[in-house]
């Protein structure tokens, strides 16, 4: 009887929850920062991103074009018998893949980044390089052999 009693119940919500479904219109799987989000502009007063980033030529999805960094990518391994020199801007932004056949420890002398390599997944490093000029190793930490040398020099040196 109280079995009987239970699964009524049960067929009695699951009724309603399906109404209920069936009611409510879809969500709207945008993002609302999209359409144009709240910023401080130099003087102070608030607006959406489309008020105070200027012209139509400026607008590049509420940022300005000229204050993002330019974007390298560039893959290396870990496995391959020379050894890369990736040469990059100081200042602009890296993204680099480091491949690896065994799973192994990789890490970017100077900037101070870790990442694990493996045959299925390689390392990733998204990085925005220091603005001054240098030379950063990227290698297994504890062995002598690198993989590759990140190169930032100014365009005329």
């Amino acid at each position: 009887m109280a079995a009987r009693r239970l699964l009524i119940v049960m067929l009695v919500l699951l009724g309603i929850s399906s109404v209920i479904a069936v009611m409510v219109p879809d969500p709207d799987r945008r993002d609302p920062a999209s359409e144009g989000s709240s910023t401080t502009g130099e003087t102070g007063t608030t607006g959406t991103s489309e008020e105070t980033s200027g012209s139509e030529g400026e607008r590049d999805g509420g940022y300005r074009s000229e204050a993002s960094p330019e974007t390298t990518t560039e893959s290396v391994s870990l496995d391959a018998g020379k050894k890369a020199e990736v040469k990059v801007k100081p200042g602009s932004r890296l993204v680099l893949s480091v491949n690896s056949k065994e799973g192994s420890l990789v890490e970017i002398e100077g900037l101070g980044l870790t990442g694990f390599a493996d045959p299925y997944a390689p390392a990733v490093f998204d990085v925005i390089l220091p603005s001054q000029p240098g030379r950063f190793q990227v290698r297994v930490p504890g062995e002598d052999s690198r993989a590759a040398a990140l190169i930032t020099s100014r365009s005329g040196d």
